[in-house]
């Protein structure tokens, strides 16, 4: 079960971070584009490249604030210098730290960015995974659904007004992509073939895996409360955790 402060938490020391606890930060990358250069000297060769690859300057800009500063995030917690820090694949070639034994080894992290902004989950000892969208108004959320959900999924967004279903949609859809960050399977796994089941009007949900009908206890969904325009999620592993959020900055990031 989690348990979920609100609004976000800030604070004038960088936080720690306890074995129960996931971190989530919010980080708005348009504050950091005065730090550009810094947070690109500090990435790895091969972050420099699939960088340079982005056909349009805005996208290589967000490509790089967000990766410096999941960087600079973990090197607050694992005590490693941004630069310093290696990344490698955990299982089913999720990115993991890759770091020496030691008490950095058990730190699990997600990162996902869209527009203008991005997520960053960090946990220990347990996996996560972690969504955040820009909602579309011109987008036929509903033809969607039917395509890529689960049957029951769309179904539920056809009683629905246009804008409920634009919620509903971009709900259960960060809901699905950060359990498949967190699991490490990527959209190959079908999004069809699960199904969020939240619980009433509850930010929380349960994992239901169609070809069993069975519930997977081993992760749990909370959805996000983000600025407007923005639907974000995050899947956690195991049980009895509590969700802190962090706006990054209240933090000297970069």
């Amino acid at each position: 079960m989690s348990r979920v402060p609100d609004p976000m938490v800030a604070s004038p020391s960088f936080p720690v971070l306890d074995p129960p606890a996931v971190h989530v930060w919010f980080c708005e990358l348009s504050r950091y584009a005065g730090c550009e250069a810094s947070l690109a000297a500090q990435l790895s060769d091969d972050e420099r490249a699939r960088a340079a690859r982005f056909a349009f300057e805005r996208d290589r800009q967000r490509f790089i604030l967000s990766h410096g500063l999941l960087r600079r995030v973990l090197s607050r917690y694992t005590h490693i210098t941004a630069q310093a820090i290696q990344f490698g694949t955990g299982e089913h070639g999720k990115p993991a730290l890759s770091v020496p034994a030691g008490p950095a080894e058990d730190f699990r992290f997600s990162l996902s960015h869209s527009g203008e902004c991005a997520l960053m989950a960090v946990a220990r000892g347990r996996e996560v995974g972690v969504d955040v969208e820009v909602r579309k108004a011109n987008l036929d959320c509903l033809k969607l659904a039917e395509r890529f959900f689960a049957p029951a999924e769309a179904r539920a967004m056809a009683t629905l007004d246009v804008d409920a279903q634009q919620r509903l949609f971009y709900r259960l859809w960060t809901a699905k992509e950060a359990y498949l960050k967190g699991r490490g399977v990527g959209l190959s796994f079908g999004l069809e073939r699960f199904e969020i089941l939240f619980e009433g009007e509850s930010s929380g949900a349960h994992v239901r895996l169609r070809d069993s009908g069975t519930v997977d206890q081993a992760w749990r969904i909370q959805s996000l409360s983000l600025p407007d325009g923005l639907a974000g999620a995050v899947a956690v592993a195991g049980g009895d955790w509590d969700l802190h959020r962090y706006d990054a900055t209240a933090y000297v990031l970069a």
